[in-house]
């Protein structure tokens, strides 16, 4: 199940664009409120 998990997020960050897999992770895991560009919900202009 954690597996998947984590390799979920690797896919959602990969999908976003970034390179250095590692630091987002930690980036994103630090906090719940950073959340991928890819799992936020659009911002109307």
């Amino acid at each position: 199940m954690m597996t998947g998990l984590r390799n979920l997020a690797i896919g959602v960050h990969r999908q976003d664009g970034h390179t250095n897999i590692a630091a987002a992770l930690r980036r994103t895991g630090r906090s719940r409120t950073r959340t991928p560009a890819s799992l936020s919900p659009p911002r109307w202009p």
